[in-house]
């Protein structure tokens, strides 16, 4: 049984013989450089290699305790037989045990400090592995904070695309308001001729009313050589007056006379009993029966003859016609004629006669051709003395 146990014992021996160059070797592989990132994957194989490579030692430790507590047994066994008298048969056995025992027992020491050694690598291994998770939540909080970073850049695409679509929506709208203001600037320009053309019309229109302003007040002044029979402008134009103008006569109801205005249109002198205009200061006509009775105004600017005026002129032999001229704001002149005119008396509320609508006439029958208002055989009706059959009042 000796050879065999010897045997076994020795190729332990030469085990442990190799084992200090695989344990204790070169600690180059242990030093870490300090990218622990990049090294983490080969600190990882280390460990698990040494985790190995201990645990083998372990196994190998707890056999080598069991030689060496069977040895132990062998060995005071030996001695005991030795002190009881007894010879040792087999002392080259006896010699070989305890160098054996001794040889396991610096071994173990050995393996004991391999041990150590790989106990303090796998403390700086676990130190390392700390780093590599500081890192490792270092660079998830990088990921987080550049994630963080990348959706705020999304939004701020999103809001500047929106931004964008609303500036070019404004831009549209500028362009259209732009369109439109051109075209009203051009509308505008033309307008602005227009006014231009008015204003010219009008400094004409003022140059020519002056001029009939002094042709009236000539008119006035040669009106006290009329002689007193005149009765209408039709008598001043039978006594060699030939121009337009304010003028007195003499209808019977009046032996002082009354100024009244001339007009001489197509070779003939026409009465006007009413005259409005707008470039005059104007003249108030809503007024009561008295007033229109007698008459109000002024013949050089806006007046009304009077109602008994008009019934004396239009009763007697003579026959008169009718002429209502307007001019509009672009100063365009339209007149209307009737062959027959004339006004009663007041106790019959001076109903007006007026028929025979000329067809040549550009102003359109406004007195006797309306559906709604019948002006022919009306009576004259005021603010306060209603005598017309109007629904809509005077």
């Amino acid at each position: 049984m000796a050879r065999p146990l010897l045997g076994l014992l020795l190729v332990l021996v030469a085990c442990f013989a190799l084992l200090p160059d695989t344990i204790g070797g070169n600690n180059e592989a242990f030093n870490l450089t300090e990218n622990v990132i990049q090294n983490q994957i080969a600190i990882k194989q280390i460990l698990e290699e040494q985790t190995g490579i201990g645990e083998g030692i372990k196994s190998l430790l707890r056999k080598i305790n069991a030689l060496s507590q069977l040895f132990s047994t062998k060995i005071a066994a030996d001695e005991r037989c030795t002190q009881a008298g007894g010879e040792h048969k087999d002392n080259v056995t006896h010699y070989l045990l305890r160098e054996v025992k001794d040889a396991i027992r610096g071994q173990t020491d050995i393996q004991q400090q391999q041990w150590n050694k790989i106990q303090e690598l796998e403390g700086k291994l676990q130190k390392y592995e700390e780093i590599r998770q500081q890192q490792q939540m270092r660079i998830q909080q990088h990921e987080d904070s550049l994630k963080e970073k990348e959706d705020t850049i999304r939004v701020l695409e999103d809001n500047l695309r929106q931004t964008e679509e609303a500036a070019a929506g404004q831009y549209r709208k500028l362009e259209v308001n732009l369109t439109k203001l051109l075209s009203e600037m051009d509308h505008l320009a033309q307008y602005n001729e227009e006014v231009t053309k008015m204003n010219t019309q009008l400094r004409d229109n003022n140059t020519l009313l002056k001029n009939l302003s002094s042709a009236c007040q000539h008119s006035v002044t040669e009106s006290t050589n009329i002689s007193s029979s005149a009765r209408d402008c039709t008598d001043i134009q039978l006594e060699g007056e030939t121009q337009s103008g304010v003028y007195q006569i003499f209808p019977e109801s009046s032996a002082a006379g009354v100024s009244v205005l001339c007009k001489m249109q197509e070779d003939h002198m026409w009465t006007v009993f009413l005259a409005r205009r707008r470039h005059t200061p104007q003249e108030n006509f809503a007024r009561n029966w008295q007033d229109y009775k007698t008459g109000f105004g002024d013949p050089r600017g806006e007046y009304w003859l009077g109602n008994d005026n008009l019934h004396t002129l239009t009763s007697g032999d003579q026959s008169y016609r009718l002429r209502v001229v307007a001019t509009n704001l672009r100063g365009e002149q339209r007149s209307a004629d009737w062959e027959t005119f004339s006004v009663g008396d007041e106790t019959s509320g001076y109903p007006v006669t007026v028929k025979g609508y000329s067809i040549s006439s550009t102003l359109g029958d406004a007195l006797a051709g309306d559906d709604w208002v019948v002006m022919d055989g009306m009576s004259f009706s005021t603010v306060d003395m209603d005598h017309d059959t109007a629904s809509w009042g005077l």
